[in-house]
């Protein structure tokens, strides 16, 4: 039988967290989260960590900030914790929006079977050691452009592995990325799609949170970060939008006004990025849009448990 899988997604800010933990309270179960930033530890006020640990959490504080987390790790663990959870009785709940993670457990993804080649790796991660992030990422834009595009130069890893794939298949990853998507065979989703047709009431939740993220620490849990891990702007971990910001404020180029100004915008711009991604699913039957506009958290919650009892009977 094919595992069982519920999942919530939507732009930042849409309430997705929320509305999965009191689900999976209410179906006795887990989540697994498919954020790519919240990975990293000590990482909290930024990325709107969960603390409500009441339901356990998987995949949320894996790795330090100094470390790496690619991907194909995310497929790998999360596939497993799918099928034990499965295996117990138990329909797991994933939530966030990394838009590759999501993809990587929906579909057969073939640049995540690529075989890695630490040689090359290593050889390209001293380039970038040497010569700065910005130097891997003009080789990337010149080989394969659309893959650049959907990244920040400080995203090594990611940029790393397009160039990566190119080197030892001849073929751009953007190519690949965008062939025939095949259905990974083994799972049966449910995926929610939280999305705001007026987007001023989502940029309007966007611009509260980032000033309540300033109010609770998040310039001092950045100050933290940078001296415990010795963290530079082209550490993966940095490239989160609501750090990377913060250097140029600690260096007294922009003031505090303008750096929650442009926190907030790119997270803005970061959010209908995501729309745009996630509006794919919507070529899928398993995919269920539900306009949050005039949704309370609540009213979308007793939604997605209707569809969920009357697809797998929970």
């Amino acid at each position: 039988m094919k595992d069982k899988l519920i999942i919530i997604t939507g732009p930042t800010a849409s309430g997705k967290s929320d509305i999965a933990i009191n689900l999976a309270k209410k179906l006795d179960s887990q989540i697994i989260s498919s954020d790519s930033q919240q990975v990293y530890r000590y990482m909290d006020i930024g990325t709107n960590k969960v603390d409500d640990f009441t339901i356990d959490h998987h995949l949320i504080n894996v790795v330090n900030p100094d470390e790496n987390f690619t991907v194909e790790d995310f497929r790998v663990e999360t596939l497993s914790i799918i099928r034990e959870l499965n295996d117990n009785g138990l329909t797991p709940i994933m939530t966030g929006g990394t838009g590759f993670y999501i993809d990587s457990i929906l579909f057969d993804m073939n640049y995540g079977k690529v075989s890695k080649n630490e040689e090359l790796r290593d050889k390209l991660d001293s380039e970038a050691e040497e010569f700065g992030n910005e130097y891997l990422y003009e080789k990337l834009k010149e080989i394969d452009p659309e893959s650049a595009s959907k990244y920040h130069p400080n995203e090594r890893n990611r940029i790393i592995r397009a160039l990566e794939i190119y080197k030892e298949t001849g073929v751009k990853a953007s190519v690949q990325r965008t062939g025939e998507r095949v259905l990974n065979s083994e799972i049966n989703p449910i995926l929610f799609f939280l999305n705001y047709e007026n987007r001023d009431i989502l940029y309007d939740k966007i611009n509260l949170r980032v000033e309540q993220m300033i109010d609770q620490g998040l310039i001092e849990e950045f100050e933290y970060l940078i001296d415990r891990f010795n963290l530079t702007p082209d550490s993966q971990s940095m490239a989160a939008i609501g750090y990377k910001e913060i250097f140029p404020y600690i260096k007294g180029e922009i003031n505090k006004d303008e750096l929650i100004a442009t926190i907030a915008q790119n997270t803005r711009r970061y959010a209908k990025r995501q729309i745009t991604w996630m509006k794919r699913y919507k070529n899928y039957p398993f995919c269920h849009e539900i306009i949050m506009d005039e949704l309370s958290k609540d009213d979308a919650g007793m939604i997605i448990e209707s569809i969920i009892k009357d697809v797998y009977g929970l």
